[in-house]
């Protein structure tokens, strides 16, 4: 009977090794920002850039209206503000590989960023 023991507790601490990896892959996976430029899906004169140093810039019409910090909290955009918005702003954000949506997480003291943001689709750029 102790034949057998080893072989099956080695089965287990595979198995659930290998659970775990499993887990921790998902979740870091959900977990990255996507970087680039992304178009406003309502309206093609809205940009957005994100840049993996965590800066953002946006754009209307192709000039720069504003940019600034930001940071990622698992699903959550954190924008740091910006002189003429000093206040932070949270947005839990969704991306299916080619569209980044935001949505108001709590509430926005910016109005311009909460009207530029909350319930837009971006799509990225190619």
């Amino acid at each position: 009977m102790k034949k057998y023991t080893r072989p099956i507790w080695l089965i287990i601490v595979l198995a659930l090794l290998s659970l775990a990896l499993y887990a921790c892959s998902a979740t870091s996976k959900a977990a990255q920002f996507p970087t680039g430029k992304f178009v406003n899906s309502g309206n093609d004169i809205y940009t957005y850039e994100f840049k993996p140093d965590n800066t953002w810039s946006y754009y209307t019409g192709g000039l720069m209206a504003a940019k600034g910090t930001y940071k990622i909290d698992g699903d959550t955009w954190i924008e740091q503000g910006t002189p003429e918005c000093p206040y932070t702003g949270s947005y839990t954000w969704t991306y299916d590989g080619k569209n980044l949506t935001f949505k108001l997480k709590d509430s926005d003291g910016c109005s311009p960023r909460k009207e530029a943001t909350d319930g837009q689709t971006f799509t990225l750029l190619q």
